[in-house]
């Protein structure tokens, strides 16, 4: 048995409108939020604050950062010249965890 589907939401306004917003929150995050309306009336919501809010604390933090510690590099290769330089596996696992964890 076969279903003819081809008259399928005839008669049915397939318009939609899409409307964004982009607000401030009240902890002071910003929020980009979508409303989808179809001609029957119904709406859709999305939104994209926690994830959104996170990003923009990461690029903030990181613009603040300088692009090279000047003085931690010239303390690493004087120790590394002087043969005195030490890895701490420890130390270094530890780090990467946290990098890790912040994602």
């Amino acid at each position: 048995m076969s279903n003819d589907i081809s008259g399928i939401n005839t008669g049915r306004s397939q318009h939609t409108t899409d409307r964004q917003t982009n607000g401030v929150g009240r902890d002071g995050s910003k929020s980009d939020t979508r409303t989808t309306t179809s001609g029957t009336g119904s709406q859709d919501k999305v939104v994209l604050t926690d994830m959104a809010a996170r990003l923009k604390s990461l690029e903030q933090k990181l613009a603040q950062q300088p692009e090279v510690d000047q003085s931690h590099v010239n303390r690493v290769r004087d120790a590394i010249h002087r043969g005195e330089y030490r890895v701490n596996p420890d130390r270094v696992a530890d780090k990467m965890i946290g990098f890790e964890q912040d994602f």
